[in-house]
């Protein structure tokens, strides 16, 4: 607030003052004449104080007490009128105002206060009100941000550009910096690079409130395109067609034609949530969410007390998008599928729950895991890879398995020619989609031949 000392020096009033020290950048926030043996309860910080030293004492200790006493009132100058009651401005208080940086004056005796004060509080009262009429413009203009629409980028870009200083947002207060209000919640802070006027802290007080509009505007379209989503995305996995249209699709970034993954996150949050509980999913769901619109893909996400689901494109890296998440979770991938097909992919992943151990889990690459632990899930689907098979294909596997993966051992018990018998291996090998020269692929193998030995006696 106020004006410099020094642009109020080259006034009229005061171009004859001579300035004997102290800090002539302090600012001036009114004038006033003092001359009373107790000037302390007159005085206010920032005031430009006038005074004849008529009520000033003579003797030098008195003198420093009364300047220490004068000084702790935090006037930004004293001017003195010499010479008259002081020939010059007097040693002893000099080095009492000085070190505290308050500016030290000699004005010349026949410069009448009156003038000063006139002059002084004219050129206050424009700077204030030109000031002013500055704030109002740049503040009518950020309000046009708010009708136009502008997201919260935009408007800032708009408010560098009209205060001819960079603003950002920060999330800490840093330099000149105003919080954004938003609701119970602080939104940030406003922050302008640099020291800052008072005008300045003006105008980013009113670009605050704004701010704050376009941050509640944002937050509620966010919410409502999340409630769409939630309800678009669950209806997908509870199988109703009928959600499923092009232009839903469409509306969601989705491809009508391409195959997603259904994503689990399980949070380690304690049920039921709490408030943090609350937040801290919330914050996770944002995180998410830009992952996925950084990717490409599509921002569907719901969520289910302490889990968070969301569409995977195929095509989109699992490990990468995992490396991105802000925590160590598992995250749980089922099968691509098409979108009408999602009706099975939540039964899918929630397989998958048993694992609890930070990482990715893609339903296809755990199903021995799954068997292994009781999943009978598994153990059909491993079992209906072989049922798949034609029985001349199964036969040969079979006996290939029982004569320890020998192909010659294994022709001779079927009593087929040994080209006959890799043919058959062959066929039964791209059916599985498995690599039988591969050691893990190999015991997937092994363990569904040994079941289906198990469940079939006529095979074995």
């Amino acid at each position: 607030m106020g004006l410099p000392l020094e642009e109020l020096l080259t006034l009229p009033a005061l171009a004859r003052a001579r300035l004997l020290g102290g800090d002539p950048r302090r600012r001036v926030s009114w004038v006033h004449v003092v001359d009373l043996p107790d000037p302390g309860p007159w005085v206010r910080p920032g005031q430009l104080v006038l005074t004849t030293g008529y009520a000033w004492p003579r003797e030098e200790g008195a003198l420093r007490g009364f300047a220490q006493g004068l000084a702790e009132r935090g006037p930004a100058a004293v001017a003195l009128a010499v010479p008259q009651f002081f020939e010059r401005f007097p040693q002893a208080a000099l080095e009492v105002l000085v070190p505290r940086g308050i500016a030290a004056l000699e004005l010349p005796w026949e410069v009448p206060f009156a003038q000063v004060t006139e002059e002084v509080l004219r050129h206050l009262l424009a700077r204030q009100l030109s000031l002013q009429e500055r704030v109002q413009t740049l503040h009518r203009a950020l309000m046009q941000s708010v009708l136009d629409r502008e997201d919260l980028g935009a408007f800032l870009q708009r408010l560098s550009q009209l205060l001819g200083r960079p603003v950002h947002l920060a999330q800490a207060p840093q330099g000149l910096a105003v919080p954004i209000p938003l609701g119970r919640e602080r939104g940030g802070y406003l922050v302008l690079e640099g020291e800052g006027e008072e005008w300045e802290r003006q105008a980013l007080e009113n670009a605050a409130l704004v701010a704050g509009l376009i941050l509640a505007h944002q937050r509620a379209l966010a919410e409502q395109e999340a409630r769409l989503g939630y309800a678009f995305l669950d209806a997908l996995l509870e199988g109703r067609r009928e959600a499923l249209t092009p232009e839903r699709a469409r509306a969601f970034g989705l491809d009508m034609a391409g195959r997603y993954r259904l994503g689990l996150l399980l949070l380690p949050l304690p049920l039921p949530l709490n408030e943090e509980g609350f937040q801290e999913r919330e914050r996770v769901l944002r995180e998410v969410r830009g992952i996925l619109r950084r990717r490409g893909g599509s921002a569907l996400l719901s969520v289910n007390l302490n889990q968070v689901r969301f569409l995977l494109p195929e095509g989109l890296d699992p490990k990468g998008f995992f490396l991105e998440l802000p925590g160590p979770w598992p995250l749980y991938l089922s099968r691509p599928r098409t979108l009408s097909e999602l009706a099975g992919a939540l039964e899918e992943v929630e397989r998958l729950l048993a694992f609890r151990e930070p990482g990715v889990y893609l339903y296809e690459a755990h199903l021995v895991p799954r068997l292994l632990l009781g999943d009978l899930e598994a153990r059909r689907e491993l079992l209906a890879r072989l049922a798949a098979l034609r029985q001349a294909e199964r036969a040969s596997l079979l006996a290939w398995v029982r004569q320890g993966f020998s192909y010659k051992k294994a022709a001779e018990a079927l009593g087929v020619h040994l080209n006959t018998l890799r043919y058959r291996l062959a066929r039964a090998e791209a059916k599985l989609g498995l690599s039988l020269g591969d050691p893990e692929d190999r015991f997937v193998v092994e363990l569904a031949v040994r079941i289906w030995v198990l469940e079939h006696k006529e095979d074995a």
